[in-house]
């Protein structure tokens, strides 16, 4: 039986007088494909990417919201169409309360990740494991990424 796909940490460095700084923290496959994307095609600033990237789906989630909150509003909606509305807000809610959650564990395993990193920066692609979770370290360095601008 295949097991679920294992989440990804992907966390971007950058230098400081040689130094590695963590500059970002990416945690969806589709925030990774963006940055990813970036760099292919050579964008000087790959992280502006990622971020137009997130304003984006706020923008989607906050425009949808709005929709169901219309919805709501009108006076002769349908009481099973009420109802919809109603738990979607709800079920908004604790994907919010979880995405939270999820959001503070990640910040605390990108920096447990990038002292790894800072201690061996030969570790660029490694598990951190623990009782019952795996999660997959990439580091990306941009540092590396910029003299490519140059060629």
């Amino acid at each position: 039986m295949k097991s679920a796909e294992q989440p990804t940490i992907a966390i971007v460095v950058t230098r400081d007088g040689g130094e590695p700084v963590l500059a970002d923290t990416l945690t969806s496959p589709e925030e990774i494909l963006e940055l990813e994307l970036a760099m292919i095609n050579r964008e000087p600033e790959p992280l502006k990417r990622v971020e137009a990237f997130r304003t984006k789906q706020r923008a989607d989630d906050e425009e949808f919201a709005d929709y169901v909150e219309s919805l709501l509003s009108q006076p002769f909606l349908k009481p099973e169409v009420q109802e919809h509305a109603v738990q979607w807000f709800k079920s908004r809610s604790k994907i919010e309360s979880y995405q939270k959650a999820e959001d503070e564990a990640s910040r605390v395993i990108a920096q447990y990740a990038f002292q790894v990193f800072a201690d061996d920066p030969a570790k660029t692609d490694f598990l951190l494991a623990g009782p019952k979770a795996r999660v997959r370290i990439r580091v990306i360095d941009l540092t590396a990424y910029r003299p490519a601008l140059a060629a």
